[in-house]
């Protein structure tokens, strides 16, 4: 309980017991807040407290006002470098930020690329890729639809080493030796057609980013294509001209028009 005889005020105190109750998941990324009127009475302070409590949380980029829904506890890691190391798929990445990602096969199968993805991969039309598309989960909580293609080629047998919570690039590196260094991003935004709508928990034509990617080994050959959706609703897209400090504080994510 909050201490009315501390020379703390309130409100910093209320912000750091809502910090506390996130930290011990009483409030889950991704959750909605309780209202301002219920915060108000479970800590026993005023509305205007808890006011100005949860706009400086949002201020922080702790938590996020949606119109006409509420306030919500934004997910920790619900942002990506795009300057981040070429070799690093999702798993590794959130691993980094000291959380758990894990992958679902949603469909898999060889086929014909499409000329245009056939000369992006640096190979014939009539070559077979092994087309991957994964629903990725973050600390249990859907992410992102990952879809991936594959030069068979350069991967021989990878079909069926694609089973279950696969790290693609980590499987890419450990079991065929190619070191990933280089990439090639375009970021896009879209509406959320049914199939996003129903993986990631968004509404119909919610807007989506829409993250196509070419990854190259050393030797400058192109080894993969990606296209990744993610809910563009509390999601940050990062670019830095320096690729050593990967901890994003900066006030860019509390930007606000």
């Amino acid at each position: 309980m909050l201490d009315t005889n501390s020379s703390v005020p309130l409100y910093e105190q209320l912000k750091t017991a809502l910090k506390e109750a996130m930290q011990k998941k009483e409030y889950r990324p991704g959750e909605r807040m309780p209202s301002e009127p219920e915060l108000g009475e479970k800590y026993k302070v005023s509305r205007i407290t808890v006011r100005r409590a949860v706009k400086e949380l949002c201020d922080e980029g702790i938590l996020v006002r949606q119109q006409g829904k509420g306030t919500f506890v934004l997910e920790k890691a619900d942002y990506r470098r795009l300057d981040n190391s070429a070799g690093v798929g999702v798993h590794e990445y959130m691993e980094l930020s000291g959380r758990k990602a894990r992958a679902e096969i949603l469909e898999k199968m060889i086929i014909k690329p499409k000329p245009a993805y056939a000369r992006d991969l640096a190979i014939d039309s009539t070559d077979d890729v092994v087309y991957l598309k994964r629903l990725m989960f973050v600390d249990e909580m859907p992410m992102m639809i990952d879809t991936s293609y594959l030069p068979v080629k350069r991967f021989p047998g990878i079909y069926d080493r694609l089973e279950g919570d696969v790290a693609l690039f980590r499987l890419i590196r450990q079991e065929y030796g190619v070191k990933l260094e280089r990439y090639y991003k375009v970021l896009k935004v879209q509406k959320a057609n049914r199939e996003m709508s129903n993986y990631l928990g968004c509404k119909l034509g919610d807007p989506m980013f829409d993250l196509f990617k070419i990854t190259y080994d050393s030797n400058q050959v192109p080894q993969n294509i990606s296209i990744s959706i993610m809910k563009g609703e509390n999601t940050y897209y990062v670019l830095s001209s320096s690729g050593d400090d990967d901890e994003i504080n900066q006030s860019g994510l509390s930007w606000r028009v």
